[in-house]
């Protein structure tokens, strides 16, 4: 594919598989810098931050309102993926047909690669199958603690990306699914995993 010649982000996002795509090919495709913003598959404005910025808030927000901190971020996060998943959803099927479990997965996928490529949220590897799998090295909110506090974490720290995760499955699924992060490099693992299976 001649990725110069890219009219509608959409269109590669749901057709081609991008997995192996660089984080150039990723950019040209999918962000348009303009007037100062970042537009996102032509739709979303998005901005880059310090991967210490995010993990600050939680850690603040935990001391004014306790452990009920994450579930706030970790709920708006899932709305938002939620919100994306069930976009592509609609939109595939109304532009080009059903959408298949498995043309889902690989949307699910390419999604998750522009996360990790396009927007260096870490390197994303997912297996898909009866539940969801998913390994990121160098996880960018993971790596945000280790920066900001010396002691391990009690509990993980990968909120947002977690509850964009799950709720991009559900939305692309069109399915409830339990999900946890079950490994973070805040809590000294050497990565961060998550596991998502169906209600």
């Amino acid at each position: 594919m001649n990725i110069l010649s890219v009219s509608d982000p959409f269109d590669v996002l749901v057709n081609e598989d991008i997995t192996n795509w660089t984080r150039d090919e990723i950019v040209k495709v999918f962000l348009r810098y303009t007037d100062g913003k970042v537009i996102f598959i032509e739709k979303a404005q998005v901005a880059a931050m310090y991967n210490t910025f995010l993990v600050g808030v939680y850690l603040e927000l935990t001391k004014i309102v306790g452990p009920a901190a994450k579930g706030l971020i970790l709920n708006a996060a899932k709305k938002g993926g939620l919100r994306a998943g069930r976009g592509i959803r609609k939109r595939y099927e109304r532009e080009i047909g059903k959408l298949t479990r498995e043309k889902a997965f690989a949307i699910a996928k390419n999604m998750l690669t522009i996360w990790a490529k396009g927007f260096a949220w870490g390197k994303i590897e997912a297996e898909i199958g009866d539940e969801i799998r998913v390994k990121i090295e160098e996880s960018f909110e993971g790596d945000g603690y280790k920066r900001l506090r010396k002691e391990r974490a009690k509990q993980p720290m990968c909120w947002t990306i977690f509850g964009y995760m799950w709720g991009l499955f559900e939305g692309i699924l069109d399915e409830r699914l339990q999900g946890e992060e079950v490994e973070c490099m805040a809590m000294g693992s050497d990565h961060c995993s998550f596991v998502f299976r169906p209600q």
